[in-house]
């Protein structure tokens, strides 16, 4: 499924979703003999509206799912284990959010004009128990976030799109899973940043390391044997619209990019060079027609040094991960804002190697930002949703007489 697929099926189901909320509401102001006949022609309309869109939207679930299968029967052969409890932790996960967002509005509301019209006690015990939600949400969050991890197959299966295949050393992962940002309140990590970038291209994807208790949040897991891995990984490679190698140390990666060179086309290929180690250059050389110098691995302080590309006759471009300057570099640097930590700059990066071949996706460093705050707009979302279907069903009692 296409991008443009993808986003015309999440309108379709936004629209019947509303309609059909809308409808609701219309039946239920009939019931109560509230401006009966407005409402009961909004909610015909309304109604039609959504069972027009429901097949559409039927339609549109069974392509997207449909378009991945093949890669979900590869990755879904060997699924993560599942912890224990694993639904009851998202529970309080998702409590944990609802509990951060009730939190910041009760702080805004007590600094607000509202507040001012508050008496003062009801004022500091309102800014005093938001305060203390918030915090309390924030350490829940950090606690149950590891359990919300997704596998490869359900990404897929949501997404609809084909992989951008993400192969590193298993030792990256620890780097990986720092905080991205320099503030305390940060949920986010650095892989999770990184897969999001990404997302403009695909769902990313990547092999998890065998025996880990829990999938790493970022890029979606999926488990092979230890005995038999290559010939997964090959066909994903086939199935995949992008491979993204981190370069480091071990066979399994050398046998990689030998693997790309020899069975995938040029454009296809991203390779990410760790600052302050040019000599892995000889690690790419080796499956090179042109080899790539040494001084060009960018050395430097950030986690990735350069992003390599390749022309159509393997010729490497490359392109070193540099920060901007100006007021909102200074503002990262001083921890004042963390709209631009290294992985953005990386995005950047990555979205000027990927439209060297002829590939264009603009919404790269931004969607890197906003992996930074997706705890609160997920937070404020998950509260709507729950006051939403509250408000229809507190009308639905008043409608029963039971309110």
């Amino acid at each position: 499924m296409s991008s443009r697929l993808r986003m015309v099926a999440r309108w379709i189901t936004v629209i019947a979703v509303a309609a059909a909320y809308v409808a609701l509401h219309l039946l239920v102001n009939v019931g109560m003999g509230r401006q009966v006949r407005g409402s009961a022609a909004g909610a015909s309309w309304c109604g039609a509206i959504a069972l027009a869109l429901l097949g559409p939207a039927l339609w549109l679930r069974h392509r997207r799912r449909s378009a991945v299968a093949e890669i979900v029967g590869l990755v879904d052969r060997y699924g993560p284990r599942q912890p224990r409890r694993r639904r009851a932790v998202r529970v309080v996960g998702a409590a944990g959010r609802v509990l951060s967002a009730g939190g910041a509005l009760a702080v805004a509301v007590a600094l607000s004009e509202r507040g001012d019209d508050l008496c003062p006690e009801v004022s500091l015990l309102l800014l005093a128990g938001g305060v203390a939600a918030t915090g309390s949400g924030l350490l829940v969050l950090r606690r149950t976030r590891p359990y919300a991890a997704r596998g490869a197959a359900q990404v897929l299966l949501r997404d609809g799109r084909r992989p951008v295949l993400y192969l590193r050393s298993f030792d990256d992962d620890e780097v990986a899973a720092r905080e991205g940002g320099r503030a305390k309140t940060d949920l986010h990590t650095r892989e999770v940043q990184f897969a999001a970038a990404l997302g403009a291209v695909g769902p990313v994807i990547a092999v998890g390391r065998p025996g880990e208790d829990l999938p790493r949040l970022g890029a979606a897991r999926f488990y092979l044997p230890l005995d038999d891995w290559q010939g997964t990984v090959r066909r994903l490679m086939d199935l995949s619209q992008l491979i993204v190698l981190r370069l480091g140390q071990g066979e399994g990666l050398r046998w990689e990019i030998g693997e790309a060179r020899a069975t995938q086309p040029p454009a296809k290929l991203i390779l990410l060079a760790p600052g302050g180690l040019p000599e892995l250059a000889g690690q790419v050389n080796e499956s090179l027609p042109t080899p790539l110098l040494p001084r060009e691995m960018v050395t430097g302080g950030y986690r990735t040094g350069a992003v390599v590309a390749f022309d159509g006759h393997w010729t490497p471009r490359v392109f070193p991960v540099k920060e901007r300057r100006g007021p909102a570099a200074w503002m990262a640097r001083s921890g004042i804002s963390h709209l631009h930590t290294p992985t953005v700059h990386l995005a950047r990066t990555i979205h000027a190697a990927l439209a060297a071949t002829g590939r264009r996706r603009r919404t790269m460093a931004w969607r890197a930002q906003l992996a930074t705050r997706r705890a609160d707009l997920v937070s404020v979302g998950l509260a709507l949703a729950m006051v939403l279907p509250g408000w229809l069903g507190y009308r639905i009692l008043q409608l029963a007489g039971r309110w």
